[in-house]
């Protein structure tokens, strides 16, 4: 990475019919760190991540990435900085897993050339860092939705973006693979990249999360440390929940315990 990414959000809100989803959103965000936003269901937070990566039409305020309003990039510029992870979790083409991440790689590449090694490079890596390089030659169809949803990030990963957007990317995965994907893009993070990330499991959010941004009934509730955010305050007003403090080592986290 030969620069850090800077994205600002201003007073941005985004209205449905009648209903406004998001109501006078700011904030800023630099490269180099892991950034959570958290919030009940209907809270905004899809709603926000599809925003930034500049797939929704707001009905006010501003965004920008490193100066440039997002609206003045152009769609192959701003695809070659943002890699975008969806929700949804989708493959309709019984395609190999390799053939589905080499995709991400669309973004570096002419319309007719083939596959680099520089870009071979970047599809290994991402399969390594998500752990699918076993599945590598099984149809994507075949696979489990656990499966499916490391292969989809992988394509975002192998893309190289400088601002990595996942909307929940390890709702629905085991344990072992939670705890391996938010791993490996923590370490992304750290090597000067922008990771924002939808997540609901608040234990998670306070272990690997620099900053967490809490949205509430489509407002910034709360914005700092997961220790700030994550406070017993906050907890009760926001998620209606008692939560304790869990140690081991020199680690802390917040684990929810019970409904109030």
């Amino acid at each position: 990475m030969t620069t850090s990414p800077h994205f600002e959000v201003d007073s941005l809100s985004v209205q449905y019919d009648d209903v406004r989803v998001l109501d006078q959103i700011s904030f800023a965000a630099n490269g180099g760190s892991l950034i959570g936003l958290i919030g009940p269901n209907g809270a905004g937070k899809t709603t926000l991540i599809k925003a930034m990566a500049g797939l929704l039409t707001t009905s006010s305020g501003t965004m920008s990435l490193d100066a440039k309003p997002l609206a003045a990039w152009s769609q192959d510029a701003l695809a070659q900085k943002i890699g975008y992870l969806s929700q949804s979790r989708i493959v309709h083409w019984p395609v190999t897993v390799d053939r589905l991440v080499s995709l991400g790689r669309l973004p570096h590449r002419g319309p007719w050339d083939g596959v680099s090694d520089t870009d071979q490079a970047a599809i290994d890596e991402a399969l390594a860092l998500t752990d699918v390089e076993a599945l590598r030659s099984r149809t994507v169809t075949t696979l489990s939705g656990g499966e499916l949803a490391r292969v989809l990030l992988a394509r975002v990963l192998a893309g190289e973006p400088q601002v990595i957007l996942a909307d929940e990317p390890v709702s629905g995965l085991d344990p072992g693979h939670r705890l391996q994907v938010l791993s490996g893009l923590k370490r992304l993070s750290a090597d000067g990249r922008l990771v924002v990330v939808v997540l609901h499991d608040l234990t998670l959010a306070s272990r690997f999360c620099d900053r967490l941004i809490l949205l509430h009934e489509g407002c910034v509730a709360a914005d700092g440390t997961p220790e700030k955010v994550l406070g017993p305050e906050i907890l009760a007003s926001v998620y209606g929940v008692k939560a304790v403090t869990v140690s081991h080592g020199d680690e802390t986290t917040v684990l929810p315990w019970s409904h109030i």
